[in-house]
Formats: structure tokens, sequence, C-alpha cells
């Protein structure tokens, strides 16, 4: 396929016209189909190779290691128009790679004519998705694939995350939740613990208030008594 890309890139970097663009994207595409892909049709017909020949003869093009032609762009240092090296359609797809048929062929039958083909064959039945996953996760058991192993292992962590998260905020259908009674009577125990704690506090607060009277009033009889005392 990066080949395919890299020649159909070509005519466009070299900058050729839009006319040679496109059929040479068409030729270059020639292997996509059913019979010349399979080689059960070899050979392209004569009058493809001379329209071919027609829009590109003005065009500019280099051997290249191969022996074949290649669109001159780059760093290519000799480059000659297409029309100085050969003078037709026939010899033209020679030397781009491709094999030329007979005056005789039939085009889209015995040669490639850039046509469309019908379909060939019969369609295939489509698979039922439950048998199409089933078979998926049998061929991902035998040989697991790096992205199979990772969507495991994120499913695992999402449903051990769901359980902790369901624990943290109790069950939404009533295995963790209270009754109302019992609502109701730890929202009194909680009550009086804090009334406990707030007598407690009060307790202490007035006990502390107590033993630090005495001292205060024996600070300030001292007080007086060092003012008298002076004068």
């Amino acid at each position: 396929m990066l080949y395919i890309a890299r020649k159909i890139r070509e005519p466009v970097v070299a900058q050729f016209s839009r006319k040679c663009q496109a059929l040479t994207e068409e030729m270059t595409c020639s292997s996509c189909h059913p019979l010349m892909g399979t080689w059960e049709m070899k050979n392209v017909c004569p009058s493809l190779c001379n329209d071919w020949y027609k829009v590109c003869k003005d065009e500019y093009y280099a051997h290249s290691g191969a022996g074949t032609l290649t669109p001159c762009y780059g760093n290519a240092l000799v480059c000659s128009p297409l029309k100085a090296i050969t003078d037709n359609g026939a010899n033209f797809c020679v030397l781009m790679g491709f094999h030329v048929g007979s005056e005789a062929d039939a085009e889209g039958i015995d040669c490639f004519d850039g046509s469309v083909p019908e379909m060939i064959g019969e369609v295939e039945p489509t698979e039922p998705l439950q048998v199409r996953l089933q078979r998926m996760l049998e061929e991902e058991a035998e040989n697991p694939s790096g992205l199979f192993i990772a969507g495991v292992f994120i499913l695992i962590t999402m449903v051990l995350m769901g359980r902790r998260l369901v624990r943290q905020i109790g069950d939404p259908f009533g295995g963790d939740q209270l009754s109302l009674e019992e609502v109701r009577r730890v929202q009194q125990e909680r009550y009086e613990r804090g009334e406990q704690m707030y007598d407690d506090e009060t307790d202490s607060s007035s006990n502390e208030e107590m033993e630090l009277r005495p001292t205060i009033n024996q600070e300030i009889d001292e007080t007086e008594n060092n003012t008298s005392g002076t004068s």
C-alpha cells in the first residue's frame, strides 16, 4: 500500500498535468482490479496505453534503478520529456512496467481498459453479531493481541472500582441502608452524646472558674496591702 501511495504522489510532486495525474493514478491502481490483482488478466489494453501517453508526453521522466521510468522530481540528475524517450503508448506502458495486450484483445475481458468490473463471485453471507463476537473472542483467547489484553485490564479495573464505590456510598437497593427507626435511634444517640459532652465541658469550666476566684481575690488583697504600706 505504501508503494502504491508513493507512486500516486510522484506525478503530483512532479507537478504533472491533472489529466496525466489522473491516468497515472488509474494505472497505478490497476492491481486493485480483481482480475489484474490475481493475474487472471495480465495485459493492459493498447488503447489505454495510447491515452496515457497522449496526456503525459510533455511531462519529464527519468530512468530509475529498476529500469523503468519514474516522474522527474527532487534530485533527479537526467530528465527528459516523455516524447523524447518514446513515441508510442505501448512502449510507454512497457517502460512503466506493464504488459501490453494486442489489438485483438476484448477490452475489459482480455485486457485492462480502466473500467470498473462487474461483481465477480457471490456475496458472502452476513455473520450474526453474536456469532461474530464469539468467534473474535475465541481467536483472541488463542492468540491475544496487546489491544485485547489492555481492554480486559481496563474492564477488570472498572469492575473493581465500581464495587469499591458501591461499598462506600452504600447499596442503593437497600442492602446497606438503615431503616427509618434505626436512623432516628442513631440521631438520638448522637444528640444525647452531644448533650453529655456539653454538660461535662460546662462542669469543668465552672470548676476552673471557682478555682481561679480565690487566687484572683488573694492577688487583689496583696496589691492593696502593698499600696497601704508604701503610703
